[in-house]
């Protein structure tokens, strides 16, 4: 548990954030502590929340891994940009 520094952005707004986050969080948890900055601001929300997806130079990153996991294989700087969506449907109509 130590707090690292990132740099948020939910896409399609023009105003990036230094967002404090915790290596025991999730990529759920990050996205919502960058997401706050913007949706309902900037951003319109939606009427139902689909939730959010977590880009990392833009891959998907699994929402229940947390960042220490990620760093237990890669090297990530302080300030990173990370990049938040809306969590993309999949279609069930075929």
């Amino acid at each position: 548990m130590a707090p690292f520094p990132i740099t948020g952005r939910f896409i399609g707004d023009f105003v990036p954030h230094l967002v404090a986050v915790d290596t025991d969080d999730t990529w759920d948890q990050i996205a919502c502590k960058i997401a706050v900055h913007a949706v309902g601001r900037r951003i319109p929300e939606p009427e139902v929340s689909p939730g959010y997806d977590v880009l990392l130079d833009g891959t998907v990153m699994t929402p229940d891994e947390t960042l220490g996991d990620l760093l237990g294989t890669r090297s990530i700087p302080p300030l990173q940009w990370i990049d938040v969506r809306f969590r993309e449907q999949v279609s069930s109509n075929g």
